[in-house]
């Protein structure tokens, strides 16, 4: 783990996942729970700190990095990166990502804060948890579509846990986001300094698990339309304004920087990733001023290029910004122009056109504010009528830079109109099920081509 509060983790290794145990060795290894040289218990404060940890690089890592290419907002132009952007995958791509959901600062981590934080009557940090619980969970479903969840995280119960449908998954999670809102509303002590976003700010909470409940109840959406409606009920008690955005903390300190500046200046991997030229002439081609804000030019350029999906690098490809690259910039995970464009989406879908186009130009307008960490104020001329799911779409998927949501919003509206890679016929649908998972585990399914929420590939246009 490359992060924050080395103290605190250590303090909390008896619930981390540590080096003997590999990938679902965690639900079921003795160790991966304790350990003989560490001390036997960790504060939930301690414990959330992990969490919180965990949750970002996870959201940040590997798989922001994959599906960006597979978006087209960036492009993998070297080595396997190449790779991964003609979509030639397997068990070892990213198998290991679903172990975060589970081991240190995952679900054992979380379910030790919920059980103590019950025991004390600290509801606030109860409803904390299960936010980040849920989260975890819901985005291991978005992406593997079966996984552990109702076996999971009990190793003496269950050492080989049974991999849950996508829709109980799914089902699950928001029936826990629902009692996170129950609890939240309670209040308690709280965390104070140890959430590291919102400082155990109740009210934030509380809009942040409306706002996750609306993206799930979306995922849902292209199996029952009426989840859109759910979706918009949601969102309209979700994140109200920029105020309320979930953004990462970073720092310039090492192990605390930005996972983007870690990957590819830090660790020297620049020229395995580019600007996508999807991604760069959608802004270019509306003279859209985030164009800047998201990316800058090659070497020897005058203007900002992007990289077809797997062409082979060149100097003249742009990258990310210098802003979204710098060690202590914070990575918005969910925000209020999220929330705005998945009202703007549901109302859409509900009939509501005209509520839908005033609510797109709402989250246009909202950047032009000033003191909005993660991006500078700029001015995006209103759309105007009548509007279009595309024109809902192309927003958020410029909204969603770099965060995960943007595939899965591809994967369920086939929006942006993305060509895949070369002589490919479709855009991945999921990951892999690891080598290691079917190792330690005889119940892992088969892996699918598609998950049972994104049944139909999406076509070329």
């Amino acid at each position: 783990m490359k992060r924050y509060a080395k103290a605190a983790l250590l303090a909390a290794m008896p619930m981390l996942f540590i080096n003997a145990c590999s990938d679902n060795n965690y639900l079921k290894c003795a160790d991966c729970i304790t350990s003989p040289t560490a001390p036997t218990t960790a504060s939930p404060q301690q414990l959330l700190v992990a969490a919180q940890a965990n949750l970002w690089q996870r959201l940040n890592g590997n798989l922001a990095r994959i599906v960006s290419m597979w978006t087209q907002q960036m492009a993998g132009t070297s080595l396997q990166y190449q790779t991964y952007d003609s979509y030639v995958i397997d068990a070892g791509t990213a198998g290991g990502d679903l172990s975060f959901a589970y081991a240190g600062g995952g679900l054992i981590d979380l379910r030790t804060i919920e059980g103590q934080s019950t025991a004390t009557g600290d509801k606030l940090t109860l409803g904390i948890a299960q936010v980040i619980e849920a989260w975890q969970t819901g985005t291991s479903a978005d992406i593997w579509g079966d996984v552990p969840y109702s076996q999971a995280a009990k190793p003496d119960s269950f050492p080989q846990p049974v991999y849950d449908k996508q829709q109980d998954v799914y089902a699950a999670v928001l029936s826990l986001l629902g009692q996170a809102v129950t609890n939240l509303q309670a209040g308690g002590n709280g965390p104070g300094v140890s959430d590291l976003v919102y400082k155990g700010d109740q009210q934030k909470w509380i809009a942040l698990a409306h706002t996750l409940s609306a993206r799930f109840y979306l995922h849902l959406a292209e199996r029952d339309p009426t989840n859109y409606a759910k979706a918009l009920a949601e969102a309209n008690q979700g994140i109200a304004s920029n105020s309320g955005d979930y953004i990462t903390v970073q720092t310039a300190t090492a192990n605390q920087q930005n996972d983007w500046f870690q990957f590819i200046l830090n660790s020297n991997r620049k020229g395995l990733i580019a600007a996508g030229k999807f991604g760069v002439d959608l802004l270019t081609n509306t003279n859209d001023p985030r164009l800047s804000e998201y990316y800058q030019k090659g070497t020897g350029t005058t203007a900002i290029a992007g990289a077809a999906p797997a062409q082979s690098l060149a100097s003249w490809m742009g990258q990310v910004s210098a802003k979204r690259l710098a060690p202590d910039y914070g990575q918005p995970l969910v925000t209020y122009n999220e929330n705005l464009l998945i009202k703007a989406e549901a109302l859409f879908q509900t009939g509501a056109a005209s509520a839908a186009l005033d609510t797109l130009n709402k989250e246009r307008s909202a950047w032009a504010l000033t003191g909005v960490s993660w991006h500078s104020p700029l001015a995006l001329a209103p759309v105007t009528g009548p509007v279009t799911l595309a024109a809902v779409m192309n927003e958020k998927y410029l909204v969603l830079f770099q965060n995960i949501e943007a595939w899965n919003d591809y994967k369920r509206t086939c929006l942006p109109a993305l060509t895949p890679s070369s002589g490919m016929p479709a855009v991945p649908g999921r990951l892999m099920y690891s080598t290691a998972s079917r190792q330690t585990n005889t119940k892992v399914p088969n892996d699918p081509t598609r998950n049972w929420n994104d049944p139909a590939a999406c076509s070329a246009p």
